[in-house]
């Protein structure tokens, strides 16, 4: 288990690394002119620390590997060691974590880029399939992965953040839209030719790190509920789901945002994590950064909102106007039509018209 898990783990880095200098490549190659001056000198940087993080994977990805297997005995061995009558409880924490986690992974994905908003089956997708395959291997002899969900959590959210936020409009335009038909009821751009490609490896390295965050904690619960009997342990697993949901609904209906979600997530997260001070204070400066990264105005212009349902951006677009954004695409311009103002102005005048 262990070897697949460094390779697809491995294809995600890769694919992370190749995502910025193809999202600026096929962005700018939409654009007349984008390939001049800046656009030049920011594809070769991309394409510099593509290169040496290329290097990096072949250097000290097998140093990494065995660190992690050691790390996944040891916790395997905390599991297994847990007094009996603190299993039930576990197994109810652990099943509530995994609900709550993914359930704020999908609210998080629907407010970074739009598509993730409309089809947010692909986020529930991926956090299955980490939670069944996690299940299905629950009883390992490689042992438990948790060491790995916080680091992949924190690596998702910078890579995320960076794409959205830290590259120009101009920069990330071809992950703007949807390669989908259906996009055209939407509202959405259509992704088309190298632009769709970009897309498409978006989501396939958003599937594999969600996925491979999860699956660990599918591995926890799985583990804790077979030292128990099998109706019993199932019975705390529902119980734990429903509360894991119900915590997340109660976050919603009080307008939180992800830094107050996975806060919570992480901290209950470290119940798990074995007993051991390399292990804690490795896990502890992994939820820090996801902290820090959530917790960051990566645009201070805009005020934004989180809603029960998404994210509600208010902040001021062109011609000086107040615009709202809902779950990151335009929704409304607020226009000043007080005492009459902009009678002379021709677009206003058409705009109050209609």
């Amino acid at each position: 288990m262990i070897r697949t898990y460094q390779q697809l783990l491995r294809l995600a880095f890769v694919g992370s690394v190749l995502l910025p200098l193809a999202t600026q490549i096929t962005s700018a190659g939409s654009i007349q002119g984008a390939f001049d001056g800046e656009g030049q000198l920011t594809t070769i940087s991309f394409l510099l620390v593509a290169v040496g993080c290329g290097i990096a994977i072949l250097k000290y990805a097998d140093r990494l590997m065995a660190g992690v297997t050691r790390e996944s005995a040891a916790q395997a061995e905390f599991l297994d060691t847990l007094q009996e009558k603190w299993v039930p409880s576990a197994v109810a924490v652990a099943a509530g974590l995994s609900l709550f986690l993914e359930l704020a992974v999908i609210r998080w994905h629907g407010s970074m880029f739009e598509f993730f908003a409309f089809y947010k089956n692909f986020s529930l997708l991926a956090c299955f399939a980490g939670l069944g395959i996690g299940y299905a291997l629950s009883r390992s002899r490689d042992g438990v992965l948790l060491c790995a969900t916080i680091p992949l959590l924190a690596w998702q959210m910078i890579l995320l953040t960076f794409i959205r936020y830290g590259l120009a409009r101009w920069q990330n335009v071809s992950l703007q839209g949807v390669p989908f038909r259906e996009q055209l009821h939407m509202g959405l751009m259509r992704s088309s030719g190298l632009g769709a490609v970009t897309v498409y490896l978006l989501l396939a390295v958003v599937f594999l790190l969600t996925a491979l965050a999860f699956l660990p904690l599918g591995q926890v619960c799985g583990r804790l509920m077979e030292r128990g009997k099998t109706l019993e342990s199932y019975g705390w697993n529902v119980a734990g789901s429903l509360a894991g949901v119900l915590a997340m609904f109660l976050a919603s209906c009080l307008w939180t945002p992800p830094v107050v979600w996975f806060s919570a997530g992480c901290l209950t997260l470290l119940y798990f994590v074995v007993r051991q001070k390399k292990s804690l204070l490795a896990a502890a400066s992994g939820a820090v950064i996801v902290l820090v990264i959530l917790a960051w105005p990566v645009n201070p212009l805009w005020n934004r909102v989180y809603s029960p349902y998404q994210l509600v951006e208010v902040g001021y677009g062109e011609r000086g106007l107040l615009m709202i954004r809902a779950a990151g695409q335009y929704y409304q311009r607020v226009h000043n039509f007080l005492d009459g103002s902009g009678n002379s102005n021709g677009q206003t005048v058409r705009v109050r018209n209609y």
